[in-house]
């Protein structure tokens, strides 16, 4: 066990100074492990930046469990960041031991990248029709059911002003999600979705 390994095992009760050495160490963009089979066993991947490719690392395409050091990652089903998505963040202590865990279909993964941070306090706008018109609701928290607290489960644009956060097509943060960093979405199609459907929506967790 080299020093920065101690140091960062000695920090680990303190968030935001783990984040901080962690992100020293390895990169802005954090770290996260890769496992062939369920939990955590067979061959694994380390990442610290985007790898559009999976295919180029000669590892299989295969991923059943997941190891989230620091950061937040977003993994996609095809090359080049396409298709279905796939969150792994520090939600849940960033452990992750079966594809059930992030909602997957399968576990083909194609393509990984590092979820942009943004550190002003959180909010979002939903708007319920594109182009940012319609009924619009403001969040700063999670949201697990927005039909239950909003009256709202068809959300065609969003403006995220703060943070970055993530929305799932089902309550209770399950079913297909897609991730919203800051900026400005003008159709749900914007963020990756065929449809309008969200029925919860939460901040993405970096540390």
């Amino acid at each position: 066990m080299n020093i920065f390994t101690k140091v960062l095992g000695l920090v680990k009760k303190n968030s935001k100074l783990g984040s901080v050495l962690q992100r020293a160490f390895y990169g802005s963009s954090g770290r996260v492990t890769l496992f062939e089979q369920r939990n955590f066993a067979g061959r694994r991947l380390d990442l610290t930046s985007d790898c559009q490719k999976l295919s180029e690392k000669n590892v299989p395409d295969r991923c059943n469990s997941v190891q989230v050091e620091s950061g937040a990652w977003v993994a996609y089903e095809h090359e080049n960041f396409r298709g279905r998505q796939y969150l792994w963040d520090m939600f849940d202590r960033g452990e992750y031991n079966c594809t059930d865990r992030w909602c997957a279909q399968g576990d083909h993964i194609s393509s990984v990248r590092a979820v942009k941070q943004d550190n002003n306090p959180p909010r979002a706008q939903l708007f319920e029709r594109a182009g940012f018109s319609g009924k619009k609701t403001e969040l700063h928290d999670d949201i697990p059911n927005l039909m239950s607290r909003y009256s709202l489960n068809r959300v065609s644009s969003v403006r995220v002003m703060g943070g970055t956060w993530v929305a799932y097509q089902e309550p209770n943060y399950r079913g297909a999600h897609y991730i919203l960093e800051k900026k400005d979405y003008n159709s749900f199609s914007d963020w990756g979705a065929q449809n309008s459907t969200i029925g919860s929506i939460r901040r993405v967790r970096f540390s």
